[in-house]
């Protein structure tokens, strides 16, 4: 499960490691009530299990272009009246950003049920009004009622998941609007319309196998490219007019999608992205980001604490 957590204040997105942390043992917690399936397709070896989770070496990667197909849905209902007139420009954007990925998305006609939808063959983004999204998204995370109050505590500032099992995206447009759209009231036109584009490409690039760039602080995937464009696995994507990303997310992309290596990977955790994320950080000796409280805590034991005048790029997080 991955989650876009939203800053209402600088309208860009905000997830802090420590903040993760709490929301997946939440949701670790919730599946747990709700009864959920055993982790793994098959028992590995330890050595075995280190070999195939490790991504110093992802084999032979077939570089070539990949053709995903795509159902776009968005609801009938007037909620989505104004997604209806941005969508087709925002998705030309996230087609154009695919392609210089070496992915080709194909659109394929979209229906109320879905279609036959595979893991890196057919994949869905529904764009839905609130209420649907909500029931949706408890259904996909298995919460039973006694525990979706909890569950829309731990939510509340967010408006997509993307749900690698199930092959499918569920966007909220209208918590969309009310965290990006009203949060920002100078900006508007191209300007949603980019950012619109810049959640499904974020969205999408967790259903081609890849995690948060804020993820680790180890593995080599800066959240902010050197030419200082954000990383479209990053939190600093909002009303962004460029993405970027290095050439490991490439090869990781298209190791899922040509089912090589990283797709055997998520095949083996029954493509669970938490599980994967524990066994890709174990098997590369991958750190995650201290929280900031940690990060002062350490300073001071250094002699090196900061006072208030100082700039601190951290106020961001």
């Amino acid at each position: 499960m991955f989650t876009l957590i939203f800053s209402k204040n600088k309208g860009k997105i905000g997830c802090p490691s420590f903040f993760w942390q709490i929301w997946a043992a939440v949701l670790l917690c919730l599946w747990g009530l709700a009864g959920s399936p055993a982790w793994g397709a098959t028992h590995l070896k330890a050595q075995e299990e280190a070999a195939l989770f490790s991504l110093a070496d992802l084999d032979a990667v077939d570089l070539s272009t990949k053709t995903v197909t795509v159902e776009l849905y968005v609801s009938p209902h007037p909620e989505l009246n104004a997604c209806r007139r941005m969508l087709p420009q925002a998705w030309e954007r996230v087609v154009r950003f695919y392609a210089r990925l070496g992915v080709n998305l194909v659109q394929a006609p979209a229906q109320t049920q879905p279609g036959g939808l595979a893991p890196a063959r057919r994949l869905r983004v529904e764009l839905l009004p609130h209420k649907e999204w909500l029931n949706r998204s408890f259904k996909a995370f298995n919460v039973a009622p006694p525990f979706r109050l909890r569950f829309l505590q731990v939510c509340r500032d967010k408006c997509a998941f993307a749900h690698l099992p199930l092959s499918t995206i569920h966007i909220s447009f209208k918590r969309f609007e009310e965290t990006e759209l009203r949060s920002s009231p100078g900006k508007a036109g191209q300007n949603h319309r980019d950012w619109l584009a810049n959640l499904i490409i974020h969205e999408l690039g967790h259903l081609m196998g890849l995690y948060h760039a804020h993820e680790f602080a180890n593995d080599k995937i800066p959240e902010v490219l050197p030419d200082k464009t954000p990383n479209f696995m990053s939190q600093k994507i909002a009303f962004k007019p460029q993405l970027g990303f290095v050439e490991q997310q490439k090869r990781l992309v298209h190791s899922y999608l040509s089912q090589g290596k990283v797709f055997r990977q998520y095949e083996q955790v029954d493509f669970d992205p938490l599980r994967y994320l524990e066994l890709v950080k174990v098997h590369n000796g991958f750190k995650e980001h201290l929280p900031k409280v940690a990060k002062i805590a350490q300073k001071v034991k250094k002699g090196k604490a900061k006072t208030f005048d100082d700039d601190d790029e951290d106020d961001e997080d």
